[in-house]
């Protein structure tokens, strides 16, 4: 059927439904939205050939073997259709509010398949046939299903019924009448919408989360509450001593520009320091030399970020194009003046010793191995289990960078919703990374638990292009809004980027703005913007309770 009859029935500047969507190449999806329309009905939709098939249900599914509901097939609906809850405009097609009543996975009942396009081709047959027999895995619907062709209301009606197996009850499942997205009934959508055409709500709500993430995550974060006041005293001493004013920079070679190799004594430590030609930029022609040079001049200013944290070394001593690779343990291979953290956390990750960064003199240790990128630990080895920030990573696929910058924005609307302060910075070549500090005060599953609690609502907000799927082939063309950075011994590598002041995150930015050459300038300008960050971290029980008011 194609999308023709959906677009042909709709102005698109009158309304906020979606027009196309592009989906995953793995699971086939199904969705039921409750549709407050002309006359209240269920939206009955199975993803096929990367559309909706979908059928009006006026009196909805059920869980009971021995009812038959009518379901008239309408029109194809887009892949995105399947996220939309919201208000339809009055007199326009469908005008009314919807919910996302139920959503999840299907698949034939019957039958074996390799790929997607097998089972999609099962599928199409079956619909060609005039019946579908289907297995669901939704959060409110489960178990086998079937939709067969009835010439009871014209050559479009089909009757949905239950078929008996484990799943099958008799009691009345449209009870359950809240989303599974945003918890709301219809009512409670109509009085506070998340999305109305021509209208922005401006509100990031607590309430659009389902009663069950709402519990998983209070549980996590109210442990804050028992855990904060014997660790505040102690880890904030510690956080202060690396909160100092910067000294003055100065943009001095450190290197002879003649010399292939050189020993130097820095920190009162003496390093040698080789093949200084070799071009690490082809491109722009910049050699390791620079790196070198770079390094000394933003010591003072790096150092207070990545002292005292052990590293993940991602060495490139053929440059950017050549083969890298990654160190985590260092056992035996260092000399005596280097500090080390022994690691003996898992049996996934085994015994390790860890390169632990420490003066200049280790941070010039590490670029010399071709670390052009330095990756240290959120936590110190003071308070290993404790990171001192929290951080969320706008981690995008073909996405332009505009898209990010709106991310980057709706994550700093969502967090000064909940009052908590936050700081960004570039990352890599497409992406953007937004800290908040933490103090050394929680556990990383605290961290990692407001993370997936503040992605949760920005998805809610920007769906469309925003994705919390980890895999990527599921996330094509979306910004993985990634929290799971927040773990133990994780890594976010820490000068390829600059720190951004959130006004500045504006359409025109480019990532490309900064570079070897106009760094320092940049840093010695702008000052310490990021040093809040190794600050006074938030207070996660008021966090809580300022997102129960919401």
């Amino acid at each position: 059927m194609g999308l023709t009859g959906y677009k042909q029935k709709r102005s698109f500047n009158k309304t906020p439904e979606p027009k196309g969507g592009k989906p995953s190449d793995t699971d086939s999806i199904f969705v039921i939205q409750k549709h407050d329309a002309s006359h209240l009905h269920y939206d009955f939709r199975l993803e096929m050939k990367g559309v909706l098939k979908s059928w009006a249900v006026p009196k909805g599914p059920s869980t009971d073997p021995s009812v038959k509901h009518l379901a008239m097939m309408v029109e194809d609906h887009p892949y995105d259709y399947r996220n939309f809850e919201g208000i339809i405009p009055k007199g326009q097609y469908g005008g009314g509010t919807v919910i996302i009543w139920d959503q999840g996975t299907y698949q034939p009942a019957e039958g074996e398949f390799s790929t997607k396009k097998e089972r999609e081709n099962n599928l199409l047959s079956q619909l060609h046939k005039g019946k579908i027999v289907i297995t669901l895995k939704g959060k409110k619907l489960k178990g086998e299903y079937a939709l067969i062709k009835s010439s009871y209301q014209g050559e479009n009606s089909w009757l949905l019924m239950k078929v008996q197996d484990k799943y099958a009850k008799s009691t009345d499942i449209l009870k359950k009448n809240k989303s599974v997205v945003s918890g709301k009934s219809i009512l409670q959508m109509e009085k506070e919408p998340d999305k109305v055409y021509g209208k922005s709500t401006g509100k990031v709500s607590w309430k659009s989360l389902s009663d069950e993430d709402k519990k998983n995550e209070t549980v996590s974060l109210k442990a804050a509450k028992t855990t904060k006041a014997a660790k505040t005293t102690k880890a904030r001493a510690k956080v202060s001593a690396g909160t100092k004013k910067v000294k003055k920079l100065k943009k001095e070679a450190l290197l002879d520009p003649k010399l292939k190799q050189q020993i130097i004594k820095i920190d009162g430590k003496e390093l040698k320091f080789t093949n200084l030609d070799k071009i690490y930029w082809p491109k722009e022609r910049i050699p390791k030399r620079a790196v070198l040079d770079y390094y000394h001049s933003i010591a003072p200013y790096i150092l207070p970020y990545i002292k005292d944290r052990p590293q993940s070394l991602n060495r490139h001593p053929n440059g950017i194009q050549g083969q890298n690779f990654y160190q985590k343990n260092i056992a035996g291979k260092l000399p005596s003046w280097i500090k080390t953290h022994d690691y003996k956390n898992t049996s996934k990750e085994g015994e390790k010793k860890f390169f632990v960064c420490s003066d200049e003199a280790s941070l010039l240790y590490l670029a010399n191995l071709g670390c052009i990128e330095i990756n240290p630990w959120h936590s110190r080895i003071q308070n290993p289990g404790n990171p001192d920030f929290c951080i969320i990573d706008l981690d995008p696929d073909t996405n332009p960078f505009s898209q990010v910058i709106e991310a980057a924005q709706m994550v700093r609307q969502v967090l000064e919703a909940i009052k908590v302060p936050s700081y960004a910075k570039t990352s890599g070549s497409t992406g953007i990374h937004i800290y908040i500090p933490l103090g050394a005060v929680y556990d990383y599953d605290q961290s990692k638990m407001l993370a997936e609690l503040v992605v949760t609502l920005v998805h809610r907000q920007i769906p469309s292009f925003t994705s919390l799927e980890r895999t990527p082939a599921r996330r094509r063309g979306k910004i993985y809004l990634d929290f799971l950075q927040n773990r133990s011994i994780q890594t976010i590598a820490a000068p390829v980027s600059m720190p951004l002041l959130w006004h500045e995150i504006k359409t025109g930015l480019s990532i490309s703005d900064f570079n070897i050459n106009n760094a320092f300038d940049r840093i010695v300008n702008t000052d310490d913007i990021f040093k809040p960050v190794l600050g006074k971290g938030i207070d996660l029980a008021t966090v809580l309770e300022n997102l129960e008011k919401l």
